[in-house]
């Protein structure tokens, strides 16, 4: 018997802050797109390219659908729904507007006809798809607890490193070739979050990982020694507390033996990370909303 086919998608519900309200709590209008070739109203989405992630996913296909930029926030459930050829799997996220907001620039296209900026409550009544209404409803309950706005932490181990036993200085030692190919793949996915500052250890396999997303968005590395191997965990504390007062969404990169005590300063359940992968924490006011794996 042949083996299901599973088409992977992704997209989000976009969001942005009423034009023109001055309230301190302002209204949220969301983005819905029209497809004339299935005459459908829904939140814009699409498939993955072979090799891309979600994330990435996620954040190119609302660009070409609705021509706006977003970076990804809190989590929504996936949803899965059968087609022609199998079943379709569709990640989605909380997805704020960056930038300036070119919608009213938007061009008709094949895929989507028009798009509206419109109240949540407006927008279940637009809705296609029962399913589209299930995700409006998380994304209902986490404005009422303003956690559809979350701040963005990604928790990073170094990627893979030559040896210990190579003689090379402990703080010297490089990535391998493996390494570096991730470290260039991570650009993209640190992309689709809006990561605007990163902070690594002083070893170079930490500084590293991050350096190729540093170069893409022309900016510094923060080096912090408090995040080294040779760290304490008040000291680790201190760090995480001051990464979580910022605004902007941040990438930390670090060690294995030092990650355990990151997560405890965050106040999350360990997880044990491979070289290279991370783990993405939406936090508001010091509580921790979400995590997800950055595989």
């Amino acid at each position: 018997m042949a083996s299901e086919r599973i088409t992977t998608a992704a997209g989000g519900i976009v969001w942005r802050n009423r034009p023109g309200s001055a309230r301190p709590d302002p209204r949220v209008e969301l983005l819905v797109v029209h497809r004339p070739s299935y005459d459908d109203w829904t939140f814009p989405k699409g498939k993955t390219d072979p090799g891309e992630a979600l994330q990435t996913t996620a954040v190119r296909e609302i660009g070409e659908e609705a021509g706006v930029r977003v970076r990804l926030g809190h989590p929504l459930q996936e949803i899965s729904y059968p087609i022609s050829d199998g079943t379709k799997r569709v990640a989605y996220w909380c997805a704020r507007v960056v930038g300036p907001d070119d919608s009213d620039r938007f061009t008709p296209n094949k895929e989507v006809d028009q798009i509206r900026w419109v109240s949540v409550r407006d927008a279940r009544g637009l809705l296609t798809y029962q399913h589209d209404v299930e995700l409006l409803e998380t994304f209902r309950a986490l404005r009422e607890a303003q956690a559809h706005r979350t701040r963005t932490l990604v928790v990073l181990r170094h990627g893979k490193a030559v040896p210990r036993s190579s003689g090379i200085e402990e703080l010297e030692r490089p990535l391998t070739a493996a390494g570096l190919t991730r470290a260039k793949a991570l650009v993209p996915v640190l992309g689709a979050y809006g990561v605007r500052r990163i902070v690594s250890s002083p070893a170079v396999r930490c500084a590293q990982t991050v350096e190729p997303y540093a170069h893409s968005i022309d900016t510094f590395l923060e080096i912090d020694d408090r995040l080294s191997e040779d760290t304490r965990a008040a000291q680790v504390q201190r760090s995480v507390a001051a990464i979580l007062d910022r605004k902007k969404p941040v990438a930390l990169c670090s060690h294995r033996p030092t990650l355990p005590w990151v997560f405890e300063a965050l106040g999350i359940d360990p997880v044990e990370l491979a070289p290279g992968q991370g783990v993405v924490v939406h936090h508001r006011k010091g509580l921790v909303h979400a995590t997800e794996l950055l595989a």
